[in-house]
């Protein structure tokens, strides 16, 4: 049976969760309880904060992943074998990583929403990998981005080639698929796919963060 993928949905949201229970991080289980939260927290280093400062107890971990999905911030598209999911790929409107547009070394400027697209984060089932499903995700956000309106898709590769889990997706994956280098910032580089021209107007805006 072909590998399907899907947005992420309320409709299919305890797929997503069996996934980061079961196989997202069956060959590390130290990071397990993620939900990909980092990725719209106040920052990788103080991901247990929301950016407006309230604290996220580990316990909570699950509650605030679905309170972000169903707002419509924690965005992406699963990967299906069958019924099961597995793989991941988070991926939305560039104004809701705070991580991203929080950290001067990546940002310089808040965009408005529906300008760049950004993907953040991939994670493929161990059983799974080496089956190019991420360039299968890359170009379905590439192609919706383009449906949707987005200018630009961004990508935040580890600089670091040898770091052992590139969740973020490999340096040579974004270059792949036409990525261009625009910052490097020590240890991500900042890799973008123009989409559209820089006059036309942004697709509608994005939930917001705060």
């Amino acid at each position: 049976m072909p590998l399907t993928i899907l947005p992420l949905s309320t409709a299919n949201m305890a797929d997503f969760f069996t996934f980061f229970d079961t196989k997202a991080f069956a060959d590390h289980e130290e990071w397990s309880g993620c939900y990909c939260l980092e990725s719209h927290l106040r920052s990788e280093n103080n991901a247990e904060y929301r950016p407006d400062g309230t604290p996220v107890q580990r316990e909570d971990r699950k509650a605030v992943a679905q309170e972000l999905i169903e707002a419509g911030i924690l965005t992406g598209y699963l990967v299906y074998d069958g019924d099961a999911a597995v793989g991941w790929c988070n991926a939305g409107d560039k104004a809701t990583f705070g991580p991203i547009v929080y950290n001067p070394s990546l940002t310089t400027e808040m965009p408005p929403a529906g300008d760049t697209k950004s993907i953040y984060c991939m994670d493929i089932a161990a059983e799974y990998r080496g089956r190019k499903i991420a360039d299968m995700l890359l170009e379905r956000v590439i192609e919706d981005a383009k449906a949707e309106g987005y200018r630009a898709v961004e990508g935040y590769p580890y600089t670091d080639t040898e770091f052992a889990y590139q969740y973020r997706g490999p340096r040579h994956l974004y270059e792949k698929h036409g990525f261009q280098l625009v910052r490097d910032a020590g240890w991500i580089a900042v890799f973008r796919l123009a989409l559209h021209s820089e006059g036309s107007a942004p697709c509608s805006a994005a939930p917001s963060l705060s």
